[in-house]
């Protein structure tokens, strides 16, 4: 049967059309069964070893996860070079794409570099089988003219968007504006919340994305410091109808809320349809999975030992001081499914780009 990333490349400019799973069974906690003659057994692989994602879970998930397996040691850990995880990404798709000994922690960044087409993947995450979904609430803060009239604005008008790349994790930002009928214009190099918000300050840009807001008290407090200078939140990148309440007591409607407010005819717009796992894949902390030919037994012990993990004091902590929502078995195949979006809608999003990269590359 044909793939998707194939079914896409064969699509280059038309239109489609669009799974769902069970959860993980409960099996009594025994050992992870490693196959006969395998040297390392069960492994971590971890995509993007200069990311924010591996600076935060790689000192504690390979001993939680042991635990939860009923191992005597802390997974080993296997590094990839990098920051988005599309090379870890990569390499988990080539080499590791049956026996399920090696999991795959992969961050946003990569979910969203494949579903812009970026010439470097040659992986497909919406057929790897998720095991944990660790997800933030990004929040997009703006200039206080834009808070209080973002619908309002003469269509066309140039929006300054701060951002890492042109295809980087604040994408989700840019095309929102876009759904607003404004004119976005990415502005690169800006890849930390600090740098970001300095350009904000400076004139420089109009608009920033924090992807964690909760993450650092750092960041908190860098928020809560743009909302007194003049810099509210705008809106988060989400689809719930109650508001984001911010530690300085700001609440946050989502994108949708805002669109509802301000210009409704867009939700029924197919960028809006493109937009949503765009957003959802940015908000991926970390995702971590199994291949898709791993076998029902091995992954319901995965599944088992990773909901096991879950309950570590130390884990539980970092998930609620850093705002993070952690998703297991049903709950984390319905997550990504949402992040992986359906043909139609990335075929959308690359139309889209299509249209502006060669525009934003000119400056």
């Amino acid at each position: 049967m044909i793939g998707r990333r194939a079914l896409l490349a064969l699509l280059a400019g038309g239109a489609v059309m669009p799974l769902r799973r069970g959860g993980a069974s409960e099996l009594p906690r025994e050992r992870l069964l490693m196959p006969t003659g395998a040297s390392g057994g069960a492994t971590l692989l971890v995509a993007g070893n200069h990311s924010a994602m591996a600076d935060r879970w790689v000192p504690v998930l390979p001993t939680a996860l042991a635990q939860g397996l009923d191992l005597p040691a802390p997974l080993p850990v296997r590094d990839t070079v990098g920051q988005d995880g599309v090379t870890g990404a990569n390499l988990f798709d080539s080499q590791f794409a049956s026996d399920g000994m090696v999991a795959l922690a992969a961050p946003g960044s990569a979910l969203v570099s494949s579903l812009c087409g970026d010439p470097r993947v040659h992986f497909d995450y919406s057929r790897w089988l998720p095991l944990l979904l660790s997800l933030t609430m990004p929040v997009v803060i703006g200039r206080a003219q834009l808070h209080r009239s973002l619908g309002n604005f003469m269509r066309d008008r140039p929006v300054r968007i701060a951002v890492s790349t042109l295809t980087g994790i604040e994408l989700p930002t840019v095309l929102a504006m876009s759904l607003f009928g404004l004119r976005p214009i990415p502005v690169t190099g800006l890849a930390t919340p600090e740098a970001a918000a300095s350009a904000l300050r400076d004139n420089q840009v109009d608009t920033i994305q924090i992807t964690d807001p909760l993450g650092t008290p750092e960041t908190t407090a860098l928020i809560g410091t743009l909302a007194q200078a003049g810099f509210p939140a705008l809106f988060t990148l989400g689809t719930q109808a109650d508001p984001l309440t911010l530690p300085n007591d700001q609440q946050v409607m989502s994108l949708q809320a805002r669109l509802q407010q301000d210009a409704h005819s867009a939700l029924h717009d197919l960028l809006y349809a493109a937009w949503k796992p765009l957003a959802a894949a940015a908000g991926v902390d970390l995702a971590l999975v199994l291949p898709m030919l791993t076998q029902p037994a091995t992954l319901a012990r995965w599944r088992a030992g990773t909901t096991q993990a879950m309950r570590d004091s130390t884990i539980q902590s970092m998930a609620h001081q850093s705002g993070r929502t952690l998703l297991t078995g049903t709950d984390a195949t319905e997550a990504l499914r949402l992040a992986s979006g359906d043909t139609s809608a990335i075929m959308t999003l690359r139309r889209w780009l299509a249209a502006h990269l060669p525009t934003w590359r000119l400056g």
